[in-house]
């Protein structure tokens, strides 16, 4: 049985992108998650995630919402939260209302993580909800600004992210420019 690292990982993933061999990526990335051994804190739905998204940037968005629902029934510790990762597969698809249903699942559970705002803002950036990337940007920034300054640690990184979002969003609604917009000129 093959044993796999986060450096493996990350080898497949840099070298599919040099190489273009996403789907070839993902089979091995699928074919690990169910049948390797793992490094201690990376998970099955870890590995899933990674599949997933090079199902996506093969253009297989099916494949893609398959493995990434297959990441969440499997429970398991994840970067982000896959039900965003299966929301922009299912918009690619034409499922906005399956869509929909995740980013509600996803505000109703109240994410503490900024960059879980900050990956949904960019998928409804994306899919050119404006007024949708505006609110979910400006939630996460008001989040990561809720912290005390000397506390934000990662958070602080996303905070930028946020409100260049924001402010893309602002600048295609034809909104004027407003406090958060003066936090990118500090």
């Amino acid at each position: 049985m093959t044993h796999v690292t986060e450096g493996d990982l990350d080898d497949l993933e840099f070298d599919s992108l040099r190489t273009g061999e996403h789907r070839s990526a993902a089979l091995t990335f699928t074919d690990w998650a169910d049948n390797a051994t793992r490094d201690e804190g990376l998970t099955r739905a870890m590995v899933l995630l990674r599949a997933g998204e090079q199902f996506q940037h093969a253009g297989d968005h099916e494949r893609a919402a398959e493995v990434y629902r297959r990441a969440i029934e499997d429970g398991g510790d994840t970067y982000g939260d896959p039900r965003v990762y299966l929301a922009d597969a299912l918009l690619k698809l034409g499922d906005n209302a399956g869509a929909v249903g995740l980013l509600a699942e996803i505000r109703e559970s109240a994410p503490t993580d900024p960059e879980v705002y900050r990956s949904v803002a960019e998928i409804l950036y994306e899919h050119g909800d404006l007024l949708g990337a505006h609110t979910w940007s400006t939630h996460g920034a008001d989040l990561v600004l809720a912290l005390p300054e000397g506390t934000r640690g990662d958070a602080a990184e996303s905070l930028e992210g946020l409100l260049r979002l924001r402010f893309r969003a602002r600048v295609d609604l034809g909104r004027p420019e407003d406090e958060y917009d003066a936090l990118l000129d500090a």
